[in-house]
């Protein structure tokens, strides 16, 4: 069975399931955000959705971490920031309602020809309706775990913002074109916290990325312009503040 469960220093979450399921998790995610290019305006967030299906894919290879047996069926297991892990549950509704409406990558005109085999692309439109619950469900996983986490006070406040579109304290955050170089500013900021305070930081931290704030607009403005002088997408810039420390105490 599929679980998602914070790690024991609150470092992040530890997604675990059998074969089937961590190799139906993959399947889902990867027909749900598309091909590469599929939505241009999303290609930073695609990015970093690939990011954790290719984790999910070495789980259930068995490069990462395997447990006990659950039904006559290994499971395997692997670990993934608490911030990181907030961004794909905000972004992967964006992804749904692409893969919903009438921009899908599978109902456009030419579709077949992303694929080696045009059948492809009607088995893929087929099954995406069962896709779509699948990642539906995965993200009820990330936002039941991270209530489970955090202070139920806070969590009822970023819940109720993300349910209410017309909320005027919190403004849900809307990730075309969004400069992904904030969820690694947010995982190496969270990382630099003790354990012990990292409880109350990780719904300051939630916040931040999935609403609206005057701190990601400064550093997107920034992005953008060097972006712009360079060449270069925005989303292949690094910026201070982003490097990972070498040892992570999950």
């Amino acid at each position: 069975m599929l679980a998602i469960k914070t790690t024991e220093k609150l470092t992040g979450v530890t997604v675990s399931g059998t074969y089937w399921d961590l190799n139906a998790l993959y399947d889902a995610l990867s027909n749900v955000i598309g091909e590469e290019g599929s939505y241009h305006e999303y290609e930073a967030c695609w990015l970093r959705v690939l990011g954790l299906c290719y984790d999910i894919r070495h789980a259930y290879q068995g490069d990462r971490n395997r447990g006990r047996i659950e039904y006559g069926d290994e499971v395997f297991s692997f670990e993934y920031f608490w911030p990181e892990m907030v961004f794909i549950y905000g972004v992967l509704e964006e992804f749904i309602n692409l893969s919903e409406g009438s921009q899908c990558y599978l109902r456009r005109e030419g579709a077949e020809r992303l694929f080696y085999n045009p059948k492809t692309k009607d088995a893929l439109l087929n099954r995406l309706p069962d896709d779509i619950a699948f990642v539906r469900y995965f993200r009820n996983l990330i936002i039941n775990a991270l209530r489970r986490t955090i202070d139920e006070r806070r969590f009822k406040k970023i819940y109720r913002a993300l349910e209410d579109r017309f909320s005027y304290t919190l403004m849900k955050r809307y990730y075309n074109n969004f400069c992904t170089q904030w969820v690694d500013i947010q995982n190496v900021k969270y990382l630099k916290r003790v354990p012990e305070k990292r409880k109350s930081y990780l719904a300051t931290i939630s916040e931040k990325i999935l609403f609206d704030n005057s701190d990601y607009d400064e550093m997107e403005e920034a992005v953008f312009e060097y972006a712009r002088e360079k060449g270069v997408p925005y989303y292949e810039i690094e910026l201070n503040g982003m490097q990972y420390p070498n040892t992570i105490e999950w």
